[in-house]
């Protein structure tokens, strides 16, 4: 749609335009208009809000849609369509916004467009929805999605302080998993963590709770074998360490187990790979800003298998590509992308994976899969495919954490084998 008018809700429609009909990640869309964007946060704000929100309720909006035009959703002008979606989107949904002035801009925007002769549909439609559509019942109101982070180097205090010196409001995590050894908080707003001094001096880890959870227990379970070994060697010495994340990007899983166990060891070593150097480069934002010197960073492919790599470390990580389907809360196009097809072939990937990166672990060491997906054939059946194929591997925790109020976390899946 052409930029002639000055509008934020041209900017929302773009985005949709993208993820919708280009097959573009939301996420990304939005972050590489931003960039492009002289925008205040408030706008923002708001586009972020009407594109997410718009694609968690496309299946309402399109029934009410299909409702009241007498051209259904599956035979609109794409461009039509995506005006429609937003338009009812903010009178549906966004109750601070006049309806008046939704039906308004959204019909501008189309008379300044190549479909400026359908203004008068739109301008109808709307007017049709404003005056049927009971708009008192915003149960289905898109909420905040909260933001956690855990401490890093146990700088608690100094990350407390700052926060309660800014009025940010914070709390404790208070859902259903138990962590052992993170601090894990929330705030209500991303960029309420990244514009703190903590933050850019490397004392918080942003990362949801159920990927802290899961380096928290997996370090429990490091802990535990090390205890296991010197009570049968009959020494009190701090053995070595060695430690692989094959599918590491953007890298917060290592760099959290890192933090959890890097003091109980006299040596450490510890390698995060990844398919690209793009891949590649987004751990080191983190690695640069957390300070991390013990962290060596490689370019590999995690389905091949490397023979020099074999009997080498003692865990290895594989927080294997997947459909992605327990973040969709953060991320609600995925569930527009999901297919039998697509996940299909992320299995065929997934094993492939755990096919290679077996051979890694000592005997004794930690293979740690998970995905943050809730399909049972990425999950529960790649690892009785991976068991049935490998009788060296036993499974010493497995855990589903689902996506509900409860455990106050993305969908998860992880399970811990030892080669034994």
């Amino acid at each position: 749609m052409a930029n002639n008018v000055k509008n934020i809700r041209i900017i929302s429609f773009n985005i949709l335009y993208e993820v919708l009909f280009n097959d573009k990640l939301l996420n990304k869309v939005i972050d590489e208009k931003f960039d492009r964007e002289k925008l205040s946060e408030n706008d923002k704000s708001f586009i972020k809000r009407e594109c997410t929100g718009t694609i968690e309720k496309l299946q309402k909006i399109d029934e009410i849609i299909d409702k009241y035009s007498k051209v259904k959703t599956k035979k609109l002008d794409k461009n039509v369509l995506i005006v429609l979606r937003l338009a009812i989107y903010e009178l549906e949904f966004m109750d601070k916004v006049p309806a008046f002035a939704t039906i308004n801009e959204f019909v501008n925007i189309v008379k300044h467009s190549k479909n400026s002769r359908l203004s008068g549909y739109i301008n109808a439609v709307l007017r049709s929805i404003v005056r049927e559509e009971n708009f008192d019942d915003r149960s289905l109101e898109t909420k905040e999605k909260n933001c956690y982070f855990r401490i890093y180097n146990n700088h608690e205090d100094k990350v407390l302080k700052e926060l309660n010196d800014k009025n940010i409001s914070y709390k404790k995590y208070d859902g259903a998993l138990d962590f052992k050894f993170a601090k894990v908080y929330s705030v209500q707003k991303y960029k309420d963590i990244i514009e703190l001094d903590s933050f850019k001096d490397g004392d918080i880890l942003i990362e949801d709770a159920s990927s802290i959870y899961m380096t928290d227990k997996l370090a429990f379970f490091i802990k535990e074998r090390e205890k296991e070994v010197k009570k049968v060697s009959g020494k009190d010495t701090i053995s070595m360490m060695k430690l692989l994340d094959s599918c590491s990007s953007p890298g917060g899983k290592i760099l959290s187990l890192i933090d959890l166990i890097y003091d109980d060891y006299f040596y450490f070593y510890a390698e995060a790979r990844d398919i690209s150097e793009e891949k590649i480069l987004k751990i080191c934002e983190n690695v640069n800003r957390l300070k991390v010197l013990d962290l060596n960073l490689n370019v590999k492919d995690a389905t091949i298998h490397d023979e020099l790599d074999d009997d080498k470390y003692d865990v290895v990580i594989l927080d294997v590509p997947c459909t992605g389907l327990g973040v969709v809360n953060k991320k609600p196009d995925i569930k527009l992308k999901y297919s039998d097809e697509k996940r299909d072939s992320l299995v065929n990937i997934q094993r492939k994976i755990l096919d290679a990166n077996k051979h890694y672990i000592k005997k004794g060491g930690i293979l740690s899969y998970s995905t943050c997906t809730t399909t049972r054939e990425e999950n529960e059946d790649n690892i009785k495919y991976f068991l049935s194929n490998n009788s060296d591997f036993e499974i010493i925790f497995e855990k589903r954490i689902e996506l509900n109020d409860d455990n106050k976390s993305d969908g998860f899946y992880m399970c811990f084998m030892r080669r034994v």
